[in-house]
This record gives structure tokens, C-alpha cells and sequence, in this order.
């Protein structure tokens, strides 16, 4: 937001070198206190890894890839935040785990920021790497988190990084590559939710450009692929076996195949990148919290104002939420109270159950999650 409104033109783009590796247990255990199960947290760091047979003990860092390293990360650099603001009150700073930015409206406020820093990381076993640690104007633009940030003429705009799009291109391209003897099913049930993740990340910034960049490598991937599969065929052959028209594109890579839970014939369709729509997110008011009671009506309206295309008034998801009258049906909660919401089918598909409204409710995650560990006698009605 600072960034946003022009109030800061400057960014710390940190690195830590190695943090994973070098964090100090004492500096984790430290931040735990008294937590119960603290004797556990401090075996999982002691525990060491094994490497071609041999065990090699851990004395400083975490166990990088495992579930519990990001956690970890939050609790090592837990008061980093605090401690920057408290050298300097002016500075802004977003942290995600070990990779963190701070801004400012100068560039040296950021070199003694860094400085700071510095010295703090140092009581913990860390510190910053002097090659990627780097203070940036916003006109020449940063990458965080996979997103690029940067001013064109005055104005922030948010896109995906061009390293991460590059990357992501050339992920798609050994994927379809390494399936050059499956079937065009497969392959499109592969892709699908790569494709599906990829979108769903970037969908909230400036993507429309590289969704359909995207798209246009994605076919010429798969128009390869066909090809080696058929090096005899000609381009109206291969056209006419592997590409559909459907909503006016001549060119959907799409199949018929077999619905296993119903028995049916349908049509299986590549994802189409091109044409997610982008949903800006606004940021939250405050610290307002989806666990607070007295919050429960600016969280209703939050969801309804900002998920139009979802909820529009008369839309299929509207209807089924007005009918079991706005509330989730397990904990009796409003929809609306900052949890996700998932959509459940009161008789399975599997058991001949229908896509109709009358066979769909709306639940929140952990409710859904509820109805599906209980036996079929406990089934919802």
C-alpha cells in the first residue's frame, strides 16, 4: 500500500544466505518459551538428516523441504518486524516466511536499515548475502514472492515476475515433452491443474498479457507433441484429431473421454489460461480477523461486494446459499464469516446424485471436511 500511494519510492529487497541451514536452534527455542511440546520442537531440529546411508546430526538450521521448516522460519524471525519499526518508525516492511522487503522514501534510510538488520540476524546465526541483497529504486522495479512490483509513469502495477513466467513456460514444455506416449487425455488431466495453479496465483494482479503468452506456448508445445506422434500426418489431419472448436476457439485442445463415477461420455478441455478473469484483492480493514464475532457482518459484506462474479444476485450459487438461508448448515454459522467456502453434494455423483441446486449446499472447509469423515448413516440430509 505504501508503495502503492507513492509514499515510499525505495525497496531492501533482503536475502538471507542460507537461512535454512544456519539458523540458530537456540534462537527458535528461545521465541518458544515455555510452549507445551517444546522438548518435541527441539528433537525434530536435533534429529539430522541421512545422506547415502549416514545419519549427519544437525547442529544448526532446519530440515529444508520439510513441512515444518516455514514455521519454523515464522518463529526465528518472529520481532523482526517490531525491531525494524523501532529503528525506524517511517520504514515499511513484508515479510512471507524467510524472504523479506523494506521500504522507505530515500535510499539511505534503507542503508542504515540495513545495517540494522544486520546485526540483529547476526545474534541468531544468519546474515544477509551481499550479492542479492540489493536497495532498489520502485521506477526500476523488484521482484517478491514470483511478483514483479514497479512505477510505470507515476502509477504501481503488479505483474508476474518474468523469471518465474520463463521458468513456468519451460516447466510446461518438459512435462508435455517427457508424455509423448500417452494418450491426449492424460495428458490434458496433467496439465490441467498445473495450468489451474499457476492462474489461480496470479489471477489477483496484471496478468492478462502473460496468461494468453502462456497459452500461445502452451500450443505450440502440444502442437509439437501431436506432431511426433504423427510425423506423416499433415496439419488438417492432426487439427481435426486433437483440436475442437468450443466457444468460438477453433483451437481447444480438447477429448472425449469417460466419466468412471457416472458412466458418461464427456468433453475433456485443456484449461484455458487466456481467459481467468482477474480478481483484484483488497486488502483487508485493519486487523480485522474472520475469528472475531463482532466481525461477522463487515466479513458478510466483505464476500459479497468482492466476490460479485461468484455470488451475483440470481447466479446458481446465490440461489443455493439463499436457500439454507445464508448459513452453513453444519455449525449453523453465516456463510460470510472469513472461512472458505466449499460446495457439497448432499447424494454423492457416485451414487446418482445430480448437479442440480436442489442436490448442492454450500459449507465452510472445515465443516465439508466434518461431513465427508462421518459414516454414510451420518450422512447430511
Amino acid at each position: 500500500m505504501r508503495l502503492q500511494k507513492g509514499r515510499d519510492t525505495w525497496v531492501l529487497e533482503a536475502d538471507i544466505k542460507g537461512f535454512f541451514d544456519n539458523i540458530a536452534h537456540e534462537s527458535i527455542l528461545k521465541q518458544l518459551g515455555n510452549l507445551p511440546k517444546r522438548d518435541l520442537i527441539q528433537r525434530w531440529l536435533k534429529a539430522g538428516y541421512v545422506l547415502k546411508g549416514d545419519i549427519n546430526p544437525t547442529k544448526t538450521g532446519t530440515p529444508q523441504g520439510g513441512v515444518i521448516s516455514p514455521l519454523l522460519a515464522n518463529i526465528g524471525l518472529h520481532g523482526l518486524e517490531q525491531f525494524i519499526k523501532t529503528t525506524n518508525p517511517k520504514l515499511g516492511i513484508v515479510r512471507y516466511a524467510d524472504d523479506f522487503i523494506v521500504t522507505a522514501k530515500d535510499k539511505g534510510s534503507l542503508e542504515k536499515a540495513q545495517t540494522r538488520i544486520q546485526q540483529w540476524l547476526s545474534e541468531r546465526g544468519l546474515e544477509l548475502s551481499t550479492e542479492k541483497t540489493v536497495i532498489t529504486s520502485i521506477e526500476k522495479g523488484f521482484d517478491f514472492l514470483g511478483f514483479n512490483h514497479r512505477h510505470y509513469n507515476g502509477k504501481l502495477l503488479i505483474k508476474p515476475s518474468k523469471k518465474k513466467v520463463l521458468a513456468f513456460c519451460k516447466r510446461i514444455g518438459e512435462e508435455i515433452k517427457a508424455m509423448n506416449g500417452c494418450e491426449q487425455e492424460v495428458v490434458i488431466k496433467k496439465l490441467n491443474p498445473i495450468l489451474r495453479g499457476f492462474a489461480n496465483y496470479y489471477k489477483g494482479v496484471v496478468s492478462k498479457v502473460t496468461f494468453s503468452y502462456i497459452s500461445s506456448r502452451v500450443w505450440y508445445y502440444l502442437w509439437s507433441w501431436a506432431k511426433r506422434r504423427h510425423p506423416n500426418k499433415n496439419t488438417k489431419w492432426i487439427r481435426k484429431r486433437y483440436f475442437k472448436t468450443i466457444k468460438g476457439n477453433k483451437w481447444t485442445f480438447a477429448c472425449t473421454g469417460t466419466d468412471k463415477r457416472r458412466g458418461k461420455e464427456v468433453e475433456i478441455i485443456l484449461y484455458p489460461i487466456t481467459y481467468t478473469p482477474i480478481e483484484r484483492h483488497v486488502k483487508v480493514k485493519g486487523e480485522a480477523s474472520p475469528d472475531d464475532p463482532s466481525l461477522k457482518e463487515y466479513w458478510k459484506k466483505r464476500h459479497q461486494k468482492y466476490g460479485k462474479s461468484y455470488w451475483e444476485k440470481n447466479s446458481r450459487n446465490y440461489k443455493i446459499a439463499q436457500n439454507q438461508n445464508w448459513k452453513c448448515p453444519i455449525c449453523g454459522e453465516p456463510l460470510f464469516n472469513g472461512e472458505e467456502i466449499e460446495t457439497h453434494h448432499i447424494t454423492p455423483v457416485a451414487e446418482g446424485g445430480q448437479n442440480d441446486i436442489e442436490n448442492l449446499v454450500h459449507l465452510h472447509q472445515a465443516c465439508h471436511k466434518q461431513v465427508h469423515s462421518k459414516s454414510k448413516s451420518n450422512r447430511l440430509k
